[in-house]
């Protein structure tokens, strides 16, 4: 296949991904790339491959990086990938920015201005290392190990390994882990499954329930999902009802969408399952089976949730809940999901267990066609082991409430891909404490680029990306057999730049006191190949060789079985699903109750070409989408005698930003929407949309700067958290709106 031109590029990934992931061909026969193969336009010949693994998104889709004279050229999918199925999204296909970005941090980078300044002094690796391990050597000689935090808020692959240097550093240490899942989701999961994670069964259901996710542009096993989730619909005729504020492209390619009030999710799925308790329609021997609580229970618990009294908070007719509760238990196989727009709320947890109360009423818990915890293989690292650190909910913002109370004491503050100013709310807040010395004596980022929150920092080390790096990864399979596949470097680090297992262990070795016994092994490449030597299927299929060679490693001797509850008792205290001792209800948001004339919800999305704060120096995904305008009722609209592209004033009680309005019948009148991703104002120069010579001769045609480049909502959203799944509530800033 020739080189991706910029219009094949937009053409994907602007609305070809939901066609990609169907498997059918755009036009004719599907091209070279397809099946595992590109060839040079140049030469004529085959360009050679080397299969790895994406890290654009949570999903880990299996890639395969072509080459030529050295060089990547483009990137693909792998097709022996069993969840994408050689199928990738946009952003897999620009991950290829990422490598050759221009302002990629190449060496490390000392401050020596003032924090903020954006003064740095490159300095050599031994400089750099020897700072770091002279600042934890004197905390370890104080015997202050918990004033080491480490925070890894994006790389899941590097969770492990970045957890072993907390726990060898001290037990105190805490790490702040990267998650898959909403907070709140996971909460709720674990508290009722003892699972981490779980996903619906799109492949095999004959029903959908969605509230709140957008599988069609976002989710956290994006391609592999929504590929499933499209087959259901074409090959079994699956009926998708979407519960949504705004007509998302999920909410849009639906049967039906209800734009429901925001954080009333969980009384409609109550009510639902009122419904159909109350229609004798509940698989009554599943409840009494294999859930901790008892059906004279649940019809009493459900006793207030009429389908009435759902009308009147959620704002969906009696008469749908009721009709589609039925048509949901009568359709077996059917699955009840739940995305940003039920979980990211301040009731977001409950929002969740109400879903999964729904599933379990019609037996669809483990169950296929229903919702599932699918589990990757348990990978166990080289020994000794370490005893576990404290970890913490990355999505927490109270870190930095602590700290800028002071009842949080932190020495040196490590991050890893990570960028709260951009990503947290309260951004001036969590800026504030970052430039504060006496707040946080010592900051080390350890990034690809600098971004909004290592500007702070005081040494900056450069990460290579992970296309030049090795890491093993098992992601959950959405087939139920397990597979392992191996990141491994497709480039060279370019600069001096280093992979960030590479600097732990390098690190771990300089600051000794204990830590050297538990990084023994060496090199990333020997900690993998001890974790493989620990998989005698895998060794005897060719261990590592097979994995450089193919990139995956399926377990075929394991077949697809559900019900797993049935015959190993799950990790809850009962060994049951655990609903009780606190049955799920429905929690109010309280000053959603208080909404004046005048304020309107505001709600954030991510769009498809977008992954939150990685993707917007992405030369092809910024050309694609490089602003957001508010999205906003037309009726809402009239009333404020404001047309298309009327520059409005958004307010909330954190200060005020500046944005054109966008008008739709497609959002709930008192919902205002403004996505997230863009508005960048420390991210390089790529974001700006300005040209400028470097090179990669195309950013001299960068040309969206001078039609703007989108504001970002955050500073505006106030830090506000579930008190049980600590998931920030990114659905629940109330705003006002005044026309400039």
């Amino acid at each position: 296949m020739s080189r991706i031109s910029r219009r094949d590029f937009i053409k994907w990934g602007a609305g070809g991904v939901a066609l990609l992931a169907t498997g059918l061909p755009l036009e004719g026969k599907p091209a070279a790339a397809e099946k595992g193969k590109s060839v040079s336009r140049t030469t004529g010949r085959m360009r050679k491959s080397i299969p790895s693994v994406c890290m654009m998104c949570p999903a880990s889709c299996g890639i395969l990086g072509y080459l030529e004279y050295g060089k990547v050229i483009n990137i693909g999918g792998n097709p022996l990938d069993p969840n994408s199925r050689g199928r990738l999204c946009a952003k897999g296909i620009a991950g290829i920015n990422h490598l050759y970005n221009p302002d990629r941090i190449l060496f490390p980078m000392r401050r020596v201005g003032k924090r903020g300044e954006g003064r740095w002094k490159q300095i050599s690796w031994d400089e750099a290392l020897n700072e770091i391990a002279f600042r934890l050597k004197a905390i370890q000689a104080d015997k202050q190990h918990h004033d080491l935090i480490i925070r890894n808020t994006w790389d899941l692959s590097s969770n492990e390994f970045a957890g072993r240097f907390a726990s060898a550093f001290g037990s105190s240490t805490t790490f702040q882990h990267a998650i898959l899942e909403s907070p709140n989701g996971a909460f709720a999961i674990h508290e009722i499954s003892g699972y981490s994670m779980g996903v619906g069964d799109m492949a095999h259901t004959r029903y959908i329930l969605n509230f709140g996710a957008n599988p069609y542009e976002s989710y956290f096993l994006y391609v592999p999902f929504i590929q499933r989730l499209i087959d259901a619909r074409i090959n079994l005729g699956a009926k998708l009802v979407t519960f949504d504020v705004r007509i998302s492209q999920t909410a849009g390619k639906s049967d039906e969408w209800f734009p429901i009030i925001p954080g009333t999710d969980g009384m409609v799925a109550l009510a639902m399952a009122y419904v159909i308790a109350n229609e004798g329609l509940w698989d009554r021997e599943f409840i009494e089976r294999w859930t901790n609580t008892s059906s004279a229970r649940l019809l009493q618990h459900l006793s207030p949730y009429t389908p009435k009294k759902a009308e009147s908070v959620s704002g969906v007719k009696a008469s749908d809940i009721k009709r589609i509760a039925i048509e949901f238990a009568q359709a077996k196989p059917a699955v009840a999901i739940g995305g940003g727009g039920a979980l990211k709320h301040m009731n977001g947890t409950s929002n969740q267990k109400s879903i999964l109360l729904l599933n379990a009423m019609v037996g669809s818990l483990d169950a296929k066609g229903g919702f599932l915890f699918p589990q990757g293989y348990s990978l166990d690292p080289p020994d000794p082991k370490p005893p576990k650190s404290q970890r913490m909910n990355p999505d927490s913002q109270n870190l930095f409430v602590r700290v800028n109370r002071g009842t949080q004491r932190i020495g040196v503050l490590m991050t890893h891909m990570d960028n709260p100013v951009y990503k947290g709310p309260h951004s001036k807040l969590i800026s504030y404490v970052l430039q504060d010395e006496s707040k946080i004596p010592f900051h080390i980022s350890i990034d690809p680029f600098v971004n909004e929150s290592n500007f702070y920092a005081d040494l900056l080390l450069p990460e290579a990306t992970y296309l030049e790096r090795w890491d093993l990864v098992s992601p959950p399979p959405m087939e139920r057999v397990p597979f392992i596949a191996l990141r491994q470097p497709i480039s060279k680090p370019l600069g001096q730049s280093l992979p960030f297992p590479e600097i732990l262990i390098e690190l771990a070795n300089r600051v000794g006191g204990g830590m050297e016994p538990y990084f023994r092994f060496g090199r990333m490449e020997h900690y993998i190949e001890a974790m493989i030597r620990k998989i005698p299927k895998l060794v005897d299929a060719g261990g590592t060789d097979f994995l450089i060679e193919k990139g995956i490693w399926v377990d075929h001797s394991i077949k697809p079985q559900y019900g797993s509850h049935e015959k190993k008792k799950l990790k809850t205290p009962s060994g049951k699903f655990e609903f009780e001792p606190s049955l799920p209800n429905y929690t109010p948001i309280p000053h959603h109750q208080r909404l004046g004339e005048g304020e309107f919800h505001l709600i954030t999305f991510q769009w498809n070409v977008h992954s939150y704060s990685q993707t917007a120096n992405c030369k092809w995904l910024m050309e694609i989408v490089h602003k957001n305008p508010l999205w906003i009722n037309v009726e809402t609209a009239k009333r404020m005698s404001l047309n298309e592209g009327d520059r409005v004033k958004i307010t909330s009680a954190l200060g005020s930003l500046t944005t054109h309005v966008f008008i739709t019948q497609g959002i709930h009148p008192r919902v205002v929407a403004l996505s997230d991703s863009v508005g960048r104002w420390n991210y390089g120069r790529i974001p700006q949309g300005k040209p400028f010579q470097s090179q990669d001769p195309e950013t001299n045609l960068l040309w969206w700067g001078k039609h703007g480049t989108g504001v970002h909502p955050n500073p505006i959203i106030p830090i506000q958290q579930d008190p049980l799944g600590e998931g920030q509530g990114w659905m629940d800033t109330v705003i006002k709106i005044e026309k400039v």
